[in-house]
């Protein structure tokens, strides 16, 4: 896989790779495009085919079992983002959407005809939104922002990154820090070697579930694929000095537990587990994020990323100083069988302009 400094741990091979040998099932199909220019790689699509649809890869899972899959994109550098989405397009319709006859020797038909195209969870500045646009004028196509992405740009110390909260908030974060560290004999501990990892990976997912649970839901750490992934994820990556697993204990016990991703100078937190019975409340999640974010401008990251959390009222905008749109796209070549889609998804945009009108 091609290494760029902007992409995310979303798109290393090792993410990619593991996902494939978990989900994929015995129908599916690899369908990655390699565009060069002469001898040299430009881009990598990291594409596969389920049913009759081409989609991302690292994502199409069951709901109860996603591993939710961010910042997805065209592997390329970003000088070469208009050039590659308009290649890639033309591509794209070559090989898939051709007649049999006209097809270009240097494509590979699918066995399984292809008449939709699902992207997800990219951002607005990147390779596939110019590609998403390029692409669907010869579509059905409906197009939406599905959250934010959260992060905070890191500073030099620790000092200034706490002028950039609100001043409320900082107070109440300090006096939390202040309560657990002198009077619950607080502990903030790193699992990052292979001998206790199976310990970390236990509170983890003991603190996650017990939290979905008491809400009378399963939580992921229930699906068998979700967790077997995971596993074997976390493991490569603390191999590769990637995984932050962190646990924060309290008179010994574990109330919150963390698991980000350090990559490219930037921690991305993924999932966490919290005990919401432990009393005094003291924010234990928030104070996770608080001490890791800490540790992360010690080792002097560059960002700290919450990724997707809820477009208004969401926790994560307490300590982020950026956001960014994610969206969705959906596609349907145009032909008779499709005018379903077509129709639906005018339905859709009347109701939303309708529900806009009315606030």
């Amino acid at each position: 896989m091609i290494k760029l400094p902007h992409l995310s741990f979303f798109l290393d091979f090792n993410w990619l790779n593991i996902w494939w040998h978990t989900y994929a099932e015995p129908e599916d199909h690899l369908y990655i495009i390699l565009l060069y220019e002469h001898d040299t790689l430009l881009a990598i699509a990291p594409f596969y085919i389920k049913d009759d649809t081409l989609r991302l890869l690292g994502t199409g899972e069951a709901e109860h079992e996603e591993v939710a899959s961010e910042y997805l994109d065209i592997l390329c550098a970003p000088k070469h983002y208009q050039r590659v989405s308009d290649c890639l397009a033309d591509t794209l319709m070559d090989c898939l959407f051709a007649s049999q006859n006209s097809v270009q020797p240097y494509c590979q038909k699918p066995e399984t005809p292809v008449s939709h195209i699902v992207l997800d969870n990219y951002l607005q500045n990147s390779c596939l939104m110019l590609f998403a646009k390029r692409i669907s004028r010869f579509f059905f196509h409906s197009s939406r922002c599905v959250g934010k992405a959260y992060s905070c740009q890191l500073p030099a110390d620790n000092e200034q990154y706490q002028q950039q909260l609100s001043p409320s908030f900082r107070k109440k974060m300090n006096r939390h820090k202040k309560q657990w560290q002198e009077q619950l004999q607080g502990e903030f501990k790193s699992y990052r070697y292979l001998s206790d990892f199976d310990e970390g990976l236990s509170h983890l997912t003991s603190l996650h579930q017990r939290r979905w649970q008491a809400q009378g839901k399963k939580g992921v750490f229930s699906a068998q694929r979700f967790t077997e992934f995971h596993k074997r994820f976390m493991e490569q990556a603390l191999r590769r000095n990637w995984l932050e697993l962190w646990v924060l204990f309290a008179r010994g016990k574990a109330i919150s537990a963390i698991y980000a991703i350090n990559y490219n100078e930037t921690c991305y937190f993924y999932q966490s587990g919290l005990d919401t019975d432990f009393k005094p409340n003291l924010s234990p999640g928030f104070l996770s994020h608080f001490l890791l974010i800490e540790h992360c401008i010690k080792r002097q990251l560059k960002h700290y990323d919450f990724m997707k959390g809820a477009q208004e009222n969401s926790y994560k905008q307490h300590f982020a100083n950026i956001n960014r749109d994610l969206y969705r796209s959906q596609l349907a070549i145009k032909k008779a069988s499709n005018l379903g889609f077509a129709m639906n998804n005018k339905l859709k945009q009347a109701r939303d302009f309708l529900l806009w009108k009315n606030q």
